[in-house]
């Protein structure tokens, strides 16, 4: 009997236990935002050597923290990321192609491993309105860089077609913060 006593209190205790983290869970909230940057890509005037490719890198920092995330930073459970986009806002030159090879790759300092690079392919044809997605494996893989709550940079680099040219790129991430107000 007293065995059974002593089970039927372990069987109530777990039970108890895990349904708090159960009804903990009841009280998450989803919190949306957009990190975005803009990138700033010249391309060299003179020629790579032994090609018609013209170098460039770029980069920019941006923080994983901003307005609408500062008031649950210490509540903050997972990054959901549903999208990253490198869109094109602006081109000074027409017919400019990024060339296969050329990468976006996203990272931060306490995990310059952990990085996402985006290859546009065959080539990427520079136009305003066009754009580079991340594929979902590669989403999980930012999703991992976010939850470092560090600032993020994020790169460009690789050749194009034409030298002396400016492109004015944005990298917007948008992700779901879930908070909870009890952890």
């Amino acid at each position: 009997m007293k065995n059974v006593l002593t089970f039927l209190s372990l069987v109530l205790l777990s039970v108890t236990l895990t349904s708090c983290e159960g009804i903990k869970g009841w009280f998450d909230r989803e919190v949306d935002t957009t990190l975005d940057g803009e990138l700033l890509i010249v391309t060299d005037q003179t020629e790579l050597k032994s090609a018609n490719d013209y170098g460039f890198d770029a980069f920019v920092t941006i923080e994983v923290m901003n307005d609408d995330l500062y008031e649950h930073e210490d509540k903050i459970q997972d990054f959901r990321t549903s999208d990253c986009t490198f869109e094109v806002l602006a081109v000074d030159s027409a017919g400019v192609v990024l060339l296969e090879g050329s990468t976006f790759t996203i990272f931060n300092d306490d995990n310059p491993g952990l990085s996402v690079s985006v290859p546009p392919g065959t080539g990427f044809p520079v136009e305003v309105g066009s754009y580079v997605t991340l594929t979902e494996e590669a989403l999980e893989v930012l999703d991992d860089i976010l939850d470092d709550r560090i600032p993020i940079t994020i790169t460009a680099s690789g050749a194009a077609n034409k030298g002396g040219v400016t492109i004015e790129l944005r990298c917007g991430i948008e992700t779901t913060v879930i908070v909870n107000p009890f952890d």
